[in-house]
């Protein structure tokens, strides 16, 4: 079986950019093109590697299965190319809403700034990123998968507080105790949106309390907490360097929680993959003081 290494190529593109005309306005050219080179490619593999979804095209299992194979070529013809060219490709990590936005992104600004061939896609939004569809190549998650082909670290713990603005925490009765809180108002997830029972940490507190503002954005939680709606438990990277702020119960209530960062075993010895993995690493243990106490 002879495959041509363009329609591979093409494939990859495809892959990436999920729609027929995204896909051809990276390659340069027409959509119509990237149509048959997939065609082709298909045709000379035996089995379909796309299937058309709302949302574009997307991989089959057969699909999914090749992408790592094409990548790995890729990789090797980029070094025969340029052998003595800085580390480049695309590395795309998925992560919780609040962890890649409050305390990847200004880190991950800087170490692409070392690699500047190196594209970084962060992707940090409220919801499972699912590995196994390819939708990034390193996840970093609140729950650690059963089973699956993944390579799993635990990338670190880090601590839940309750937090208030000062100015609420002024115009409201005093909290001195546990039993105060049934006295507040309180910001929380949407229970039906919520994507991970380990989100479920003010239910956990033995009393009865009610969220007058849900959200299933803890952005917009902790944004809504900054002005004045209530208390919520947050993130202490998210919620410490906030002026406005202010911890309570600070000894009496704290959860912690980890962080499981993890890749597909087939992209394990990628050196764009290993590299940022293990910068990722290494910025988690650097930086404990803002994810725990």
């Amino acid at each position: 079986m002879k495959v041509d290494w363009d329609h591979l190529q093409f494939f990859l593109v495809l892959a990436r950019a999920k729609t027929l005309t995204n896909a051809a306005r990276i390659i340069g050219v027409e959509h119509s093109t990237v149509a048959r080179r997939i065609q082709a490619l298909e045709l000379a593999l035996g089995t379909p590697l796309f299937k058309r979804e709302a949302s574009g095209y997307e991989l089959t299992l057969e699909g999914l299965a090749l992408v790592p194979r094409v990548e790995q070529m890729e990789q090797a013809f980029l070094q025969i190319e340029k052998p003595h060219q800085p580390l480049q490709g695309r590395v795309r990590i998925g992560t919780p809403e609040g962890f890649g936005t409050a305390f990847l992104a200004n880190l991950l600004a800087e170490f692409s700034k070392q690699y500047p061939l190196l594209t970084i896609d962060l992707i940090p939004v409220p919801k499972m990123i699912k590995l196994s569809h390819r939708e990034a190549d390193i996840v970093i998650s609140i729950d650690r998968p059963k089973s699956g082909p993944y390579i799993i670290t635990r990338l670190s713990d880090y601590c839940l507080k309750i937090y208030g603005s000062k100015k609420y925490l002024a115009e409201n009765p005093p909290i001195e105790k546990l039993a105060d809180l049934t006295q507040h108002r309180f910001v929380n997830y949407i229970d039906d949106l919520i994507y991970s029972p380990e989100l479920y940490c003010l239910e956990r507190i033995p009393l009865q309390l009610n969220a007058n503002f849900r959200s299933s954005s803890i952005l917009a939680q902790q944004i809504a907490v900054s002005a004045g709606a209530g208390l919520a438990i947050l993130p202490k990277f998210l919620a410490d360097d906030k002026s406005e702020l202010e911890q309570v119960l600070a000894n009496e209530v704290r959860f912690t929680h980890t962080f499981w960062m993890l890749t597909l075993v087939d992209l394990q010895h990628e050196p764009r993959i290993k590299l940022v993995w293990d910068y990722l690493r290494s910025q988690a243990d650097k930086q404990q003081g803002l994810l725990m106490d």
